[in-house]
């Protein structure tokens, strides 16, 4: 078994090196690609190699494993016998990313901040699998946790276990009143929540875990981007891989 793998993505080779040691079970050569894959549709993160080119290049009945694949690439790869591993439909493997991304997230906090988790006021905005495990575990350490969520079951559910919920889709009409008992803004979500017009205190520490500019203007954030890969490589290409070989064995 052949595995060639695309971009600089750290991750990477741990899923390689864990896929070789299940060689026995004769698995097809593969082309690895970043994740994401492709951010503009067209080259493979982090290269200046065109997504396409990936496929018209690889071996007749080899496999490109890739997290979001271009539509129209698809039906070239399946004439030349190329199976499309695309783990970005994998649910286990998000919840595993969501876990690594929430784990390395408070880890920074644990070792950045001069609170101790029981000693600060947290916001998280969005509620879906990084927001509860970032709950789940902030929670655990003693933070006081207010979530912002348009989902008002969620909200009714999270009141029920002593958790502030906040209606997201009202923060333009709370005002910046509804921030001003935070200590750090973790948003989780991938679109804009918080009113462009909102002016955010300096004082509190914002973490952007989502991509794009989701912040009102000015507003001074820390961008923490592919946690899993930049902070535990080894745990997330593991995972990658395990990902593949639950896909392989569906098929």
């Amino acid at each position: 078994m052949n595995i060639q793998i695309y971009g600089t993505d750290p991750r990477l080779k741990y899923c390689k090196e864990r896929l070789i040691r299940e060689s026995y079970r004769a698995l097809p050569d593969m082309i690895i690609l970043p994740v994401p894959s492709t951010r503009d549709g067209v080259t493979v993160n982090g290269t200046d190699v065109t997504v396409e080119s990936v496929v018209r290049s690889a071996p007749c009945g080899s496999a490109i494993v890739c997290y979001g694949f271009p539509r129209d690439l698809r039906q070239i790869a399946s004439e030349r016998a190329i199976a499309v591993i695309d783990v970005s439909r994998d649910e286990e493997l998000l919840l595993a990313n969501a876990d690594l991304t929430a784990v390395g997230t408070v880890g920074r906090i644990l070792t950045e901040d001069a609170c101790a988790p029981s000693g600060l006021s947290i916001g998280i905005i969005g509620y879906g699998r990084i927001g509860q495990r970032l709950l789940y575990i902030l929670s655990f350490l003693g933070a006081r946790i207010t979530v912002f969520t348009s989902k008002k079951e969620l909200r009714k559910d999270l009141c029920m276990l002593g958790i502030s919920g906040v209606d997201s889709t009202s923060l333009e009409e709370a005002g910046e009143e509804s921030l001003s008992s935070l200590d750090i803004l973790i948003n989780t979500a991938p679109a804009r929540l918080i009113p462009a017009s909102f002016e955010i205190s300096s004082e509190l520490r914002i973490i952007e875990l989502a991509s794009g500019d989701n912040m009102p203007p000015g507003t001074v954030c820390e961008r923490f981007m592919s946690v899993p890969a930049t902070m535990y490589p080894k745990s997330a290409g593991e995972a990658l891989a395990e990902s593949v070989l639950r896909i392989l064995g569906e098929g």
